[in-house]
């Protein structure tokens, strides 16, 4: 895959995939074309301001979306976090994606930007982002509330 920092020239993609209804039972969606732009916004602001952030994953050879994944500032977990995301398109689920996208961000993590830690975190039902996270090395941490919703905390402080 590469890996492109998110913008707006990557609506409809992003549009394809946050409104699918089945990556939206991951992510408390689906999202509208305007949460999507907000998001979009979001993610530009977050690249400007620190440097780093969500990218769109294509695939190589053919340039298909993949995905979007990354690393965003956070307060879930404590003030100052880091999280590492990502969401693959459902018709590419299984084949692996989650991970080499959490992979390339922990890379980014520690080896770049030399943070200490990193968390995910994500719905208590997701079962399959769960197996990501512990196949990263991701340890559990504790329930959380974050949008209002119940969420799992996991934690990774090296990577080896």
């Amino acid at each position: 895959m590469r890996g492109e920092a998110i913008g707006p020239e990557h609506q409809a993609e992003m549009e394809a995939l946050l409104g699918d209804p089945r990556v939206g039972r991951t992510l408390a969606g689906p999202f509208t074309a305007e949460q999507v732009a907000a998001q979009i916004a979001a993610h530009a602001a977050h690249w400007e301001h620190h440097g780093y952030g969500y990218w769109l994953f294509r695939d190589r050879e053919s340039g298909e979306t993949v995905g979007r994944g990354g690393l965003g500032a956070t307060a879930v977990g404590g003030p100052g976090g880091t999280e590492v995301g990502w969401a693959v398109a459902a018709d590419l689920w299984g084949r692996g994606y989650a991970t080499e996208q959490g992979a390339a961000a922990i890379g980014v993590a520690f080896d770049v930007l030399r943070l200490p830690e990193v968390v995910t975190y994500t719905m208590v039902g997701n079962a399959a982002s769960r197996r990501v996270m512990e196949k990263l090395g991701f340890e559990y941490q504790r329930e959380v509330v974050h949008a209002d919703l119940p969420h799992v905390l996991y934690r990774l402080q090296s990577w080896d």
